[in-house]
């Protein structure tokens, strides 16, 4: 696949004092500073700017309608949202009427090594849960670990517990609920509902923004047989690089939008390195238990504190 050519979105805005907004406008569908003009009054309120930023983003709306270049004639205004509700409505249920199921439309990448990638979240979806992230993000800028932090996970530079960010658990219930069962499916050798996250901090976000290094080879889920969930909630003109090298099968994965990537968290990945742009993630860490009882018992050099001697 061809490599697109990310726009410095980033270094824009920090040349017009407006870095602290990276997120909160990139989320709303900003990619290059001229998008600004695009955004209403009632947008820019909807976003909760604060009002050193607003009097920037003002600035630079008034600077873009006087600017007579050639490059913006005839460019088509890029579409800007900044709903952070409404992609996860579902149809109000009489007492009678059953759940409408999501199909996840799951494919087997290697069935050998349980390898499996489906789709989890609409296009819609992602939007508003990057919109929703980003919010609470800007919210908490100049708070101690308020939104994005690299505290939690050492693999990952950002990321951010989704029941930090207000109606994010909330709107995702009824499709994780939904996974779950799918799971049971996928994995007949897990015990009946004995699935549930790893631990309170599940699932969780991830952002890499601009160039990263890629992760290196690891397993998840620390000592344990568990699932990774981990579904794409940037499209993949937003970000070039990035993907999941699967170790096994000396493949990198690319997910389009709104897919997930679904394996057991013993098998050995790495992230690909980042070359620009923004990669956006949600991902679950999954416990389960084993109708097999030597798969629940803990593989020490698996484990996340564990020192090998000698």
């Amino acid at each position: 696949m061809e490599e697109v050519d990310i726009h410095d979105l980033q270094a824009e805005l920090n040349a017009e004092n407006l870095n602290l907004c990276h997120g909160i406008l990139h989320s709303s569908g900003v990619r290059e500073l001229s998008d600004i003009q695009y955004l209403t009054e009632e947008q820019i309120v909807d976003m909760g700017i604060d009002a050193f930023d607003k009097r920037n983003i003002d600035r630079v709306k008034e600077k873009l309608s006087k600017k007579n270049s050639n490059n913006d004639e005839g460019k088509m205004p890029r579409e800007l949202s900044t709903h952070r509700d409404g992609a996860f409505d579902r149809k109000v249920l009489s007492r009678f009427e059953v759940e409408e199921l999501q199909d996840f439309a799951i494919q087997t990448i290697c069935a050998e090594n349980n390898i499996y990638t489906g789709q989890l979240f609409s296009i819609e979806q992602c939007e508003q849960l990057n919109r929703m992230s980003e919010h609470h993000a800007y919210k908490q800028i100049g708070t101690i670990s308020g939104g994005w932090t690299d505290q939690i996970y050492t693999l990952t530079a950002q990321h951010m517990a989704a029941k930090n960010v207000p109606g994010m658990i909330a709107s995702t219930k009824i499709i994780m609920r939904q996974l779950i069962q799918e799971l049971y499916i996928m994995f007949p050798e897990i015990v009946p509902g004995s699935i549930c996250y790893e631990n309170d901090g599940e699932p969780h976000l991830v952002k890499y923004s601009g160039k990263a290094k890629g992760t290196v080879a690891h397993t998840d889920n620390s000592e344990y047989k568990f699932i990774t969930v981990n579904a794409i909630l940037s499209g993949q003109d937003e970000y070039s690089g990035g993907g999941t090298y699967i170790t096994v099968i000396d493949e990198t994965i690319k997910l389009d939008q709104g897919q997930v990537l679904i394996h057991l968290g013993d098998l050995e990945h790495a992230g690909a390195e980042i070359k620009s742009g923004v990669r956006r993630l949600f991902i679950a860490f999954f416990a389960c238990e084993w109708k097999d009882a030597s798969l629940n018992k803990p593989i020490q050099e698996n484990a996340r504190d564990f020192v090998c001697e000698g």
